[in-house]
């Protein structure tokens, strides 16, 4: 008997072949990204006391609704006492979860009342940022993780999948692009936080000026695009 008899251990072949069943795949597509985000709830409830367990919940699930972010909640999960590596994984595994669920569903989610009012909302703004960046288009893989690296307000991972749509790249693309930026933008938040954190508890008004010179910066930059982006709409012909 041969090794291959004995084995059953399914290859990259066989997952494709699941993934392709039209009586497997749409259930599959639909539920593991639910199960993914489940899973981070049920493991920050076995790790975390109930206490912290319940607030560091309402922290990830505000960070689907704007103007909440990774720029403000990772920061204040940094600043109530939990980990760097913790906050950075369950942000971008709730990311991981969020990309494939649009990806995989994106038709179907459109239809769901909630969900489809915010990808809706995300899908204005996918054709804002094009209609503001015309070379996104020749360099769509970049883009599309600086997207998701700068999201400024929401999850920058749905948008980022729904610009990926929109620009007609594959779903494998679009999911690594958006895990790529994903982890970069969570661990120089979280490591940034963590740093920040630190000198303030050694020299609070240290601390405090290098806060108030990085809102400052983000503040200019904002207000620098949103005119920018502004004048553009202004130039193009209707």
């Amino acid at each position: 008997m041969s090794a291959d008899d004995t084995t059953n251990i399914p290859g990259p072949e066989d997952w494709r072949d699941l993934l392709t069943n039209p009586y497997l795949a749409g259930p599959i597509k639909f539920i593991l990204p639910f199960a993914i985000a489940l899973a981070i709830f049920v493991a920050l409830y076995l790790i975390e006391p109930y206490q912290q367990f319940l607030v560091i919940s309402g922290l990830l699930a505000a960070y689907f609704f704007p103007p909440a972010g990774k720029e403000s909640i990772i920061p204040i999960a940094i600043m109530m006492g939990y980990p760097w590596w913790l906050v950075t994984l369950a942000i971008v595994l709730m990311d991981v979860a969020v990309s494939l669920f649009v990806v995989w569903n994106f038709d179907l989610a459109l239809k769901i009342p909630l969900i489809g009012r915010l990808l809706e909302s995300g899908m204005t703004a996918g054709r804002n940022y094009t209609d503001a960046r015309p070379w996104l288009r020749r360099f769509s893989t970049i883009g599309l993780i600086l997207l998701v690296f700068f999201p400024l307000q929401g999850t920058g991972a749905m948008n980022g999948a729904i610009l990926g749509r929109l620009l007609g790249l594959d779903m494998y693309r679009v999911f690594s692009c958006v895990c790529i930026g994903s982890l970069a933008s969570s661990l120089a938040l979280a490591l940034g936080s963590d740093a920040l954190l630190d000198i303030y508890h050694q020299n609070p008004t240290l601390g405090i000026g290098i806060v108030a010179a990085i809102v400052v910066t983000v503040l200019a930059a904002v207000a620098s695009l949103k005119l920018r982006e502004k004048r553009l709409r202004e130039r193009t012909p209707r």
